[in-house]
């Protein structure tokens, strides 16, 4: 149970301290407030009492700070305070305005307003509700695109659209106008795995690039996908189709895996460039885009696990070429992978331990140690990786940083852009004039326009 007594002290106390710091010529209204302390009835209303007149004092104390020439005596000794309350809130409504005025010339800089756009960027998934509505500035793009049959505005289009029936079709169309971008149907069947034209896609993209392992997992993501939709999932990869394991096997075999980002990267500079695009949205991509399909890292994984295990039974059965083969199958295809999921691809470290222990019983000490010495090197950036996701930021701290300003900088600028108009609107619906809402804001509102222009 809270004193009586308390709520008092405590309001005997604010006013004490803000006596203290207050300027010379606010001393005798203050010991006035103080003293009427003493009469105020209800020790809550007194709180409420010393709360109103601290800060007042409060604010003429900031306001000798940054007029260091009101300090003089210009209220005579037991004068009304609040007759001062006029000239204090010009300086006020003066900073607040400007801050107001200076933030909008900011605006009137290009690369301020893509920067404001990068900002709010982090909102896009809360401020767009329709996810199937296309950007405008993209479609501004792929309208000009068609009229002037640009094969890479459509492949640009074709990587971005909402929709898949149109995204297939305008990659399509670009490959029809210009067959060297035929490397777009991977991204597009990576992105939209279930579209039918992928039947057609997969051959072509194993013509035009057959040491790629892209293709294959592609083609093992449409079969995971007509497994979905027939509701016959299975999940050991012992259990899969055998075109499933066949695609998984070629990928493993194969020389490389291109994800072709880099081909995308170029494209969307040049488009980029030639429409003078500048939507933060359009520069971004698809920022959810790592690549591979989405089933692609988890059908290596469970594929690499069944091979792992058939090289054991051929070890235990003495054929010890077949099981190295096996095992360097699964190392070759982990490295395929790049850093962004080697590391995560525990089947590598395993392979070349056990490859350490295959050619130390066949009296091979020198391959064994240097397999020894990759599969240590393997478990140190799977253990490095695991750090990394642990902390705050990974191993690129400085863009990481950045990012995180940009978010905290558009959280404030939405806040505060908020927090400014609510007060004006709230001034002035208790205002009953506008002009009266210009020349007679409350204190608080002062505050809080003043803290909310300057953020």
């Amino acid at each position: 149970m809270i004193p009586l007594s308390l709520p008092r002290r405590i309001a005997a106390f604010l006013l004490r301290y803000a006596i203290s710091i207050s300027p010379r010529d606010t001393l005798d209204w203050g010991h006035a407030m103080l003293a009427e302390l003493d009469h105020v009835q209800g020790n809550w209303a007194a709180l409420l009492w010393s709360l109103g007149s601290a800060g007042v004092l409060v604010k003429h104390a900031l306001l000798s700070l940054i007029f260091p020439s009101r300090n003089g005596p210009t209220i005579p000794s037991g004068g009304n305070l609040f007759s001062k309350e006029d000239s204090m809130r010009k300086p006020a409504l003066a900073i607040t305005a400007v801050c107001v005025v200076a933030s909008l010339l900011f605006f009137v800089a290009p690369v301020f307003r893509q920067a404001f756009r990068v900002s709010l960027f982090q909102w896009q998934f809360l401020l767009h509700t329709d996810r199937s509505r296309m950007n405008p500035e993209l479609e501004s793009i792929l309208q000009k695109a068609e009229r002037d049959h640009d094969a890479e505005a459509l492949a640009f289009v074709a990587l971005r659209h909402t929709q898949s029936s149109e995204s297939a079709r305008l990659a399509d169309e670009a490959v029809r106008l210009d067959p060297k971008l035929i490397w777009v149907y991977a991204i597009v069947a990576v992105r939209w795995p279930f579209v039918p034209e992928i039947d057609h896609w997969v051959p072509a993209l194993e013509r035009f690039d057959p040491q790629n392992a892209l293709p294959h997992l592609i083609t093992a993501e449409k079969i995971d996908g007509d497994q979905v939709l027939r509701a016959n999932v299975t999940h050991r990869a012992e259990d899969r189709p055998p075109s499933w394991q066949s695609a998984m096997a070629a990928a493993f075999e194969s020389a490389k895996l291109d994800t072709y980002s880099g081909q995308r990267k170029e494209l969307d500079r040049r488009v980029l460039s030639r429409y003078h695009a500048g939507d933060p949205e359009l520069i971004a991509g698809d920022v959810c885009f790592y690549g591979l399909p989405s089933y692609g890292f988890s059908d290596s994984y469970r594929y690499a696990k069944l091979v792992l295990v058939t090289a054991q039974v051929l070890e235990t059965q003495g054929d010890t070429s077949a099981a190295a083969e096996k095992y360097l199958a699964i190392a070759h295809f982990g490295k395929l992978l790049g850093p962004d999921f080697s590391a995560r691809f525990m089947q590598t470290q395993q392979a070349y331990t056990r490859l350490a222990a295959l050619t130390a019983k066949s009296s091979r000490p020198a391959e064994a140690a240097f397999y020894s010495f990759l599969a240590d090197q393997e478990r140190q950036a799977m253990e490095q990786a695991s750090y990394s996701r642990c902390r705050r930021f990974g191993p690129n701290q400085v863009a990481r940083w950045d990012a995180d300003s940009a978010r905290r900088s558009g959280a404030v600028m939405l806040l505060s852009g908020a927090l400014l108009f609510a007060t004006l609107f709230a001034v002035f619906l208790r205002s009953r004039s506008l002009r009266l809402n210009l020349l007679r804001p409350g204190r608080l509102a002062i505050a809080l326009a003043a803290s909310s222009s300057v953020a």
